[in-house]
């Protein structure tokens, strides 16, 4: 009795766990996969990248497709993938829920695919496959072809004259001019060669021109790239080849320096000392001497005065000192 007790407790505790798994189960299906009506998850459900992959019908290789959803003013672009073999890949993760069961669009380098679908995150298309009503064209670089030289020879016949080897003999196509040819003594030329990269002239006449006079006729085919061509020239009167006269240059003044001038230095001259002129002696007056021989006072007349006092104290003085003496006799005999 007490084991089967024991026994209906613990089924009734399975089928209990079991109910309980099975609403779980159902709760997180519900909020993995359904939307609620406004568009916007349920509280706590991640948002999970979308994953769209298949075939783009008709893509070259290297174009670009990115899935875009715009809601109202914001706009998701995903990051572009590469078409390989018209295969395409796309990770579609918007940043929030906004975008969540939007219609998401797919483009071609800007060419929109004719399906749609409905962004749901966690969500996996493996084999989507788009088409496109246009593809577009791929815009390509032109990459320049060079125009290839066409070059001529053969024999040049003038009426009435013979070729000279300095003629100028030149060929014209369009405003294109080449440089002249060379012309050998035997009336042959070599070496008149169209070099141009002007792709507009290809197809355009060619006329050969001797001395600035045409040929007969004029023209003589077409302008080819590439082409070798042997021709046969044919002209009327031809005038004849104008030496031209190199222009006499006239030669500059050759301007021959000039040293500058030393200026000398003056040279100093020793000047000699100026000699002092003696006085010139005063003649004698006749009759002076006369005169002055007349006394002693008047030989002292013609010297200086200090001479002349001098020459007087001598002559005198004797006289003095014998008065002196006997003032001084007279004094002792008084006494």
């Amino acid at each position: 009795m007490r084991a089967k007790s024991i026994i209906a407790g613990t089924l009734g505790l399975l089928i209990m766990a079991a109910a309980l798994l099975a609403m779980a189960g159902e709760g997180a299906l519900a909020q993995t996969n359904t939307p609620t009506p406004d568009g916007q998850p349920p509280q706590g459900v991640p948002q999970i990248p979308m994953v769209i992959t298949g075939e783009a019908v008709g893509a070259p290789d290297g174009f670009k497709v990115v899935a875009r959803i715009v809601k109202e003013a914001a706009v998701y672009e995903s990051q572009p993938s590469v078409i390989q073999n018209q295969r395409y890949f796309l990770t579609v993760g918007p940043p929030d829920s906004r975008f969540i069961a939007e219609e998401i669009v797919i483009l071609l380098e800007g060419v929109e695919a004719n399906e749609r679908i409905r962004h749901a995150p966690g969500v996996n298309l493996f084999n989507f496959t788009l088409n496109f009503p246009e593809i577009p064209s791929a815009t390509l670089t032109p990459t320049p072809v060079p125009v290839l030289p066409a070059t001529y020879s053969g024999t040049i016949v003038v009426a009435g004259q013979a070729v000279s080897p300095d003629m100028a003999l030149v060929v014209r196509v369009g405003s294109y001019q080449s440089p002249p040819a060379a012309i050998l003594d035997s009336g042959e030329f070599i070496n008149l060669v169209i070099l141009t990269d002007d792709e507009n002239l290809i197809g355009a006449p060619v006329e050969f021109f001797l001395n600035g006079q045409p040929s007969t006729p004029p023209a003589i085919g077409v302008f080819e790239p590439g082409a070798r061509r042997v021709v046969d020239l044919v002209f009327g009167s031809v005038p004849p080849t104008e030496t031209p006269v190199p222009p006499t240059a006239t030669p500059e003044p050759t301007n021959t320096p000039v040293p500058p001038t030393a200026t000398p230095e003056p040279t100093n001259t020793p000047v000699p000392p100026t000699a002092t002129p003696e006085p010139e002696p005063v003649p004698e007056v006749e009759g002076e001497e006369d005169e002055n021989r007349g006394g002693v006072c008047s030989s002292t007349s013609g010297l200086p005065f200090g001479e002349s006092a001098a020459n007087m104290l001598a002559l005198f003085a004797p006289v003095v000192m014998l008065g002196g003496v006997k003032y001084m006799r007279g004094r002792r005999r008084q006494e």
